[in-house]
């Protein structure tokens, strides 16, 4: 939760214009994303989902202190589970520093809520996609910000002999500044792309089945946040969701 590699996508949510919207973000832990949404992109309200009893206390904790609380509604448990009791909802149990935490549920209560929804969990938030598709507003649909650990080919030897060559002194690079130097350079990945349009396939699928309707999904941005493994990296898919409207 305190990783220094999700710096630079902890950075773009706050720099998101989410003024006037309400965000579900599906895997909250200690508010490393609900915070950004809250204090700098203006989002009106958030609703942060965890399961972990630890992190809920450290979360609430930790809305109080920024003062955005009552603009946070945390859900504690599997958000997988339809239908149940959140917080507050229940008289509030005490953590030892005397505060009140949120009691802990093993079902969500949400659907057609949100203009947003986050699904910031790796190595992959597939399981969450259901309900991603559920809370998203029917009517209006909104944007999902997908996480998922892609893994790609590694870079052709040729490929990295023109890199050394390239270098100061024609000197090999460290392998950690190889990755990174791989990552950042090869943003259009074609291997990237394709897994964010078969995903792109998916959601809209479960948005057809799930409201009987025809939808549409549109790819809006990829972002590679870091390398996780070697030839496997970090991305975000940022995806547009929204319905058919009947023609007039």
């Amino acid at each position: 939760m305190f990783s220094p590699g999700n710096i630079t996508e902890k950075l773009r949510v706050a720099s998101l214009p989410c003024s006037g919207e309400v965000v579900v973000d599906l895997y909250a832990g200690i508010g490393y994303f609900t915070l950004p949404f809250l204090v700098h992109a203006g989002a009106a309200f958030v609703h942060a989902c965890e399961w972990n009893s630890h992190a809920v206390e450290a979360l609430h904790r930790t809305l109080l202190l920024n003062g955005v609380r009552d603009r946070c509604h945390i859900h504690a448990g599997d958000n997988r589970q339809v239908s149940a009791a959140t917080w507050p909802g229940t008289p509030p149990r005490c953590s030892e520093g005397g505060i009140p935490s949120p009691p802990l549920s093993s079902q969500l209560q949400l659907q057609d809520v949100a203009d947003r929804v986050n699904l910031g969990l790796i190595p992959s938030s597939e399981q969450g996609w259901p309900v991603a598709c559920r809370v998203l507003k029917k009517d209006t649909g909104g944007v999902l910000h997908i996480h998922h650990n892609v893994e790609t080919p590694p870079v052709l030897l040729a490929e990295q002999g023109s890199a050394e060559a390239a270098s100061p002194g024609g000197e090999a690079q460290h392998p950690a500044e190889d990755s990174e130097k791989e990552m950042l350079g090869a943003r259009l990945r074609p291997e990237w792309q394709q897994w964010a349009e078969a995903t792109a396939t998916r959601i809209q699928g479960l948005l057809a089945e799930l409201h009987r309707r025809p939808w549409r999904s549109s790819v809006l941005h990829i972002e590679a946040v870091k390398s996780y493994a070697p030839h496997v990296h970090h991305l975000v898919l940022d995806l547009e969701c929204r319905p058919v409207l009947p023609l007039e």
